[in-house]
């Protein structure tokens, strides 16, 4: 395989569908799995999806919504990423996902002998409220904490699977519609992964698992299906590393009360 991006240093960039390039990579050859793939068809409809119109819109409404501009995930496409993770990790496997999904994930994975961990929050100070006023707003997203066989290792002793992080980023530009906030995904990596380790993100979108792993020492294998997000993923990788200071600094993405 020819990378779309390559550093030099183990942060590398596949253009492609995950499906075709995963079966390229060699039997238990990633240390960890850090994922964000598409989520259930529920999470696509258009009243999942609004923000503030800041002023009526052409249809006269002051709320706006925003489909997203990709697939749901359907089970074929579950059923062999999870076969293919299975075969390639040999530590960690964290799986974004909405709530109702995370025992799918589960049983997907624990299928073909990964072991269940824990399910974890992301919770979003900045959340979203919801905008119909007829029941509770989403505040938080979900992700599964899966391991290959054997002892399981992690950072951050008998803390929380919980993390308290706004979703918005700095300066508010997100470069991809369902991009993570670069804050949380470093504190994961600093949580689950040790230096020099080998991180697979096949859902990289904009590249923040990369830019995370770069920033604190690790090397990151990403697959990305959309050319225009594995630019702008080249493009992050491409900037100086920044300075978390102690990693420790990471855990101020911390639990609620």
């Amino acid at each position: 395989m020819t990378p779309y991006y390559d550093d030099g240093h183990g942060i590398v960039i596949y253009h492609g569908d995950c499906r075709e390039v995963l079966p390229e990579l060699a039997l238990k050859s990633v240390d960890h799995v850090i994922m964000d793939p598409p989520f259930e068809v529920e999470a696509h409809t258009l009243q999942r999806r609004t923000k503030p119109a800041g002023r009526q819109n052409h249809t006269g409404n002051c709320i706006e919504v925003l489909p997203l501009p990709f697939a749901a995930i359907d089970e074929a496409l579950r059923a062999d990423v999870a076969r293919e993770i299975a075969r390639l990790v040999r530590r960690w496997l964290l799986t974004f996902c909405q709530i109702e999904a995370s025992q799918t994930w589960r049983a997907a994975f624990e299928a073909h002998g990964l072991v269940y961990r824990r399910t974890c929050l992301w919770i979003k100070p900045d959340g979203m409220p919801q905008y119909s006023g007829d029941r509770p707003g989403m505040g938080y997203e979900t992700f599964v904490a899966m391991h290959a066989p054997g002892a399981s290792r992690w950072n951050c002793g008998g803390r929380h699977g919980v993390w308290v992080v706004n979703k918005g980023e700095p300066g508010g530009a997100q470069p991809h519609p369902t991009t993570k906030p670069l804050l949380l995904m470093s504190a994961l990596v600093a949580a689950f992964t040790d230096p020099g380790d080998l991180v697979l993100d096949p859902f990289a979108g904009s590249g923040t698992t990369g830019r995370a792993c770069k920033d604190l020492g690790r090397r990151c294998i990403m697959i990305e299906k959309e050319e225009r997000y594995c630019e702008i993923a080249a493009h992050r990788q491409a900037q100086d590393v920044l300075d978390f200071g102690a990693e420790e600094s990471l855990d101020s993405a911390g639990e609620g009360p």
